[in-house]
Formats: C-alpha cells, sequence, structure tokens
C-alpha cells in the first residue's frame, strides 16, 4: 500500500494512499503503469527490471541500449 498520497513516476497522476503501488528506488508507480517505458512489456512476479535515468526498462530494452552505448553486458 502506499500509504500516503502522491503522484505516480510513469503516468504523473494521483495516487490515493490506500491504493496498491510498485515501487523502484525513490519512485512509485500504479500497478497498471509498472511496465517497461519503450516496449510497454508489463512484469510479472520474479521478472528483472532496470531503472536506468529514471526509466523502468524491461531486460531487452536494457540490453539493446547497452550495445547501442558500445557496452556489452558479460553473460555468465
Amino acid at each position: 500500500l502506499f500509504g500516503v498520497t502522491g503522484n505516480c513516476a510513469a503516468c504523473s497522476k494521483l495516487i490515493p494512499a490506500f491504493e496498491m503501488v510498485m515501487r523502484a528506488k525513490d519512485n512509485v508507480y500504479h500497478l497498471d503503469c509498472f511496465a517497461c517505458q519503450l516496449c510497454n512489456q508489463r512484469f510479472c512476479v520474479g521478472d528483472k527490471f532496470f531503472l536506468k535515468n529514471n526509466m523502468i526498462l524491461c531486460q531487452t530494452d536494457y540490453e539493446e541500449g547497452l550495445m547501442k552505448e558500445g557496452y556489452a553486458p558479460q553473460v555468465r
């Protein structure tokens, strides 16, 4: 539960204090807004997500962004 009234980091709309939310660092999101901000993929419990420049990204979009920046993540 959010606990206090505030705004969603993705859509900037109000989040009532009684609403269930997702959090990433200091950001708070409506459950429906917690998705990759490039491809709109919704996350399931246990899915990896990345926060880059305050944007939520799925693993595919995050890794594609790294490749464009000239950095390939290590695969273990």
